[in-house]
C-alpha cells in the first residue's frame, strides 16, 4: 500500500501542470553585469536602469499579465566568469539576458546564449567583433559598434591635431575585443585621413578584474615616454582611466594629451580619477536629451540617491522595456527563438512608441508598433546592431560636460 501512495505522489509530481505555483509567479528574465572587477562601478549603474525599467514595466501591469523580475549574475569584468554566470541563469530557464558590459564578456557569454537558443542583448558592448558573430540572429546590441566610434574619434583628432604640427597619434589600450577593435578601427580612419601612428601600447585584459585603483600602470606609463608619444587615446574601462590619471603626474601631464573613450565615461572614473582627470576629452554614443529622457533621468537619480545616468545608461534601460514588449508581443517566455523575432516586430516599421505602457497598448490593440527609447532610435540591422550619433564630452568640474555633437560622415 505504502508502494502505490509512493508512486502515485510520484505521479502527481511529474504530471503537466503541477509545478511549483512560485515558479509562475513572475516572468525572469536574466541579467549578466559586473558587479566586482574592473568595471564594477558600472556594474552597478546598469542594475539601477534595469531597476528603473522593472518598476515602469510592472506599474503597467507586467507581461502577459505578471510580473517581470530581473534576475542579476555578476561576471566580475571576467569572461569566464561571465560565461559561468550565463550558464547558471540558462540552467534556471530563463530565455533571456541582458548583457554583459565588457565586449570580450559578452562574446564569452554567446558561447551560452547561442546554442541554447537565448536571445540576449548587449546595451554597453560595442566591439566590431561581435558584428560578425555566427549567432543565428540570437545576439542585438543598443549601442553602436565602434566602427562608428573610431570614425568619429579619427576625424575629430585629425582637425584638431593634424594641422598644429602633431599628425600622429598613440593608443594606450586594454587587449581585450573592446580595446583591439577600437584600436584598429581609430588607426585605419586617421591614417586614411592623412595622419600617422606611433606604436600602440597595450595591457592585459586581467587588470580589469582587479578593483580600480589597485592596478599599477607604472611601465605602461614608462613605454609611452620611451617612445615620446604626444597624444595619447586612452581605450581603457575604470581600472585603466583611474591608473593613468593616478599615476600620470607632473611633468607626464605636461608632455602628452590625453583623449578618452566611452569605457571611461562612468561615475567610477569621476569618483577616483581625481584632480587629474579635469580637462579630459574623449567620445561616446550621444543620445536627444528631452521630456522623456528628463523623465527617465528623475527616476535613475532617486535609484541611485544622487548619480545622474552616464553612457550606455539609457541603452541599458531600453533593453530592458525591449525585452518586456518583446515577451508581451510574442505572448510566451520560455521560448527565446519566439521572443527573438518579437523583438524585431517591435523596433521599426510601425506606430512609433516611447514608453512600455504605450508599447503593450498598443501590441494588445494589433497594431504594429516602432519603439524609440530614451537612447534615441533602436532599429536593428541584419546583425542586431544600431547606428547612433557621438558626442564629444570633457570633464568640467568634476563632472563630464556635453561639447558637441559628432556625426559618421
Amino acid at each position: 500500500m505504502k508502494k502505490l501512495l509512493l508512486l502515485l505522489l510520484l505521479l502527481l509530481l511529474i504530471m503537466p501542470g503541477c509545478k511549483k505555483t512560485e515558479e509562475a509567479d513572475t516572468i525572469k528574465v536574466g541579467v549578466v553585469v559586473p558587479l566586482t572587477g574592473g568595471l564594477s562601478g558600472y556594474g552597478g549603474c546598469m542594475q539601477f536602469a534595469l531597476e528603473v525599467a522593472e518598476d515602469e514595466i510592472n506599474a503597467a501591469g507586467g507581461v502577459l499579465g505578471k510580473d517581470i523580475e530581473f534576475i542579476y549574475k555578476d561576471t566580475g569584468t571576467d569572461p569566464d566568469q561571465g560565461k559561468a554566470a550565463a550558464q547558471e541563469l540558462v540552467d534556471e530557464g530563463v530565455s533571456v539576458i541582458i548583457g554583459a558590459a565588457s565586449s570580450s564578456v559578452t562574446i564569452k557569454v554567446s558561447e551560452v546564449t547561442i546554442p541554447n537558443s537565448v536571445l540576449q542583448i548587449a546595451p554597453p558592448s560595442t566591439s566590431p567583433d561581435i558584428t560578425g558573430l555566427a549567432d543565428n540572429d540570437f545576439v542585438f546590441r543598443t549601442s553602436p559598434s565602434d566602427l562608428f566610434q573610431g570614425k568619429v574619434m579619427a576625424d575629430y583628432l585629425y582637425n584638431e591635431y593634424g594641422g598644429s604640427g602633431v599628425a600622429n597619434i598613440t593608443a594606450l589600450f586594454i587587449d581585450n575585443s573592446y580595446g583591439v577593435g577600437l584600436k584598429n578601427t581609430l588607426y585605419t580612419e586617421f591614417i586614411a585621413l592623412g595622419g600617422d601612428t606611433l606604436r600602440a601600447v597595450s595591457y592585459p585584459e586581467s587588470l580589469a578584474t582587479i578593483s580600480p585603483g589597485d592596478v599599477d600602470f607604472a611601465p605602461y606609463l614608462d613605454s609611452l615616454y620611451v617612445i615620446n608619444a604626444e597624444v595619447v587615446i586612452l581605450m581603457a574601462y575604470d581600472e585603466g582611466g583611474i591608473a593613468v590619471t593616478q599615476e600620470a603626474t607632473s611633468p607626464f601631464l605636461d608632455v602628452i594629451d590625453w583623449f578618452g573613450c566611452d569605457g571611461i565615461m562612468t561615475n567610477g572614473f569621476l569618483n577616483n580619477a581625481g584632480a587629474n582627470a579635469e580637462g579630459i576629452e574623449g567620445t561616446a554614443p550621444y543620445h536627444e536629451v528631452d521630456t522623456l529622457y528628463d523623465l527617465f533621468e528623475a527616476r535613475y537619480i532617486v535609484k541611485t540617491g544622487g548619480s545622474k545616468p552616464v553612457t550606455f545608461i539609457p541603452n541599458t534601460y531600453d533593453a530592458g522595456i525591449l525585452v518586456g514588449l518583446a515577451i508581451e508581443k510574442a505572448g510566451v517566455s520560455d521560448d527565446g527563438a519566439a521572443v527573438r523575432d518579437a523583438l524585431r516586430e517591435i523596433a521599426y516599421g510601425g506606430t512609433v512608441v516611447r514608453t512600455y505602457a504605450a508599447g503593450v497598448t498598443a501590441i494588445n490593440a494589433s497594431t504594429v508598433i516602432d519603439y524609440n527609447g530614451v537612447s534615441g532610435i533602436l532599429d536593428f540591422d541584419t546583425n542586431g546592431d544600431v547606428t547612433a550619433p557621438y558626442q564629444l564630452w570633457k570633464v568640467v568640474s568634476g563632472d563630464f560636460a556635453f561639447q558637441q555633437v559628432l556625426t559618421v560622415k
